[in-house]
C-alpha cells in the first residue's frame, strides 16, 4: 500500500503563509466546495468590499498556485455542453486554512488598520476650504453608499441563515457607522475653526 501523501511532513514552500486573498479564496473553497473558480470569482465580485479583487486574472492564477501547492485539488465537472473544474480543499489545505485563520492574530490585523482616508485626513489643510469640505462631503456620501450596500448584504447573510456571513456583515456595518461617525465629527470640528 502507498503511503500516505498527507501524513508526510510538508515542505517549508507548501507550508508558506498565505496572503490574504489566498486565504480568503482557499475559505472560500472550503466554504462553497466543491466550487468552481467561477463562483469563487462570482463571491468576490459580489462582496460589498471593494478590497477584493474578482477578476479572472487573479482568481484563475491563484487557484492554479493553491492546486500546485496541493491545497486544492480540481475534479472534472461537467454543466450542460461545457466542461469545467470543481476545486475542493485537501487536508494539507484545511491545516492551511487553520493556521491562516489562527491564533494567534498578528498586531498588523487587530491594531490601527492602514487608511488611506485616515492618512489624507492629515493633509487636508493643503487644499483650500471649499475644497477641504467638499472632500469631506464626498466621503461621507459615498461611506453611506457602503453602508447601505453592507446592510443590505446583513439581510441576505439573515435571510441564508448564514451565521458567519452575518457577523462578517455586521462587522462591516459597524465600520462604516464609526467611520460617518468619524467624518461628521470632522465635518462639524473644521466648520468652527474657520
Amino acid at each position: 500500500m502507498p503511503p500516505d501523501r498527507e501524513t508526510k511532513p510538508e515542505p517549508a514552500a507548501r507550508r508558506a503563509a498565505l496572503t490574504e486573498l489566498e486565504g480568503c479564496v482557499l475559505g472560500l473553497v472550503w466554504s462553497k466546495g466543491p466550487c468552481t473558480a467561477y463562483v469563487t470569482r462570482r463571491v468576490l465580485l459580489d462582496s460589498p468590499s471593494p478590497y477584493w479583487s474578482g477578476s479572472a486574472g487573479a482568481v484563475y492564477p491563484l487557484l492554479a498556485r493553491l492546486e500546485a501547492r496541493g491545497l486544492v485539488r480540481a475534479q472534472a465537472h461537467s454543466t450542460g455542453r461545457r466542461d469545467s473544474r470543481r476545486f475542493v480543499i485537501t487536508p494539507r489545505g484545511r491545516r492551511a486554512l487553520e493556521r491562516w485563520l489562527g491564533p494567534p492574530l498578528p498586531d498588523w490585523m487587530l491594531g490601527i488598520p492602514m487608511d488611506p482616508l485616515r492618512t489624507r485626513m492629515g493633509f487636508l489643510g493643503a487644499l483650500p476650504t471649499a475644497r477641504r469640505a467638499q472632500f469631506l462631503a464626498d466621503a461621507e456620501r459615498q461611506a453611506r453608499v457602503h453602508l447601505e450596500a453592507s446592510r443590505q448584504e446583513v439581510a441576505r447573510a439573515r435571510a441564508g441563515g448564514d451565521l458567519y456571513e452575518q457577523l462578517v456583515a455586521r462587522g462591516a456595518v459597524a465600520s462604516l457607522e464609526a467611520r460617518l461617525a468619524w467624518l461628521s465629527a470632522a465635518r462639524r470640528r473644521l466648520a468652527r475653526s474657520r
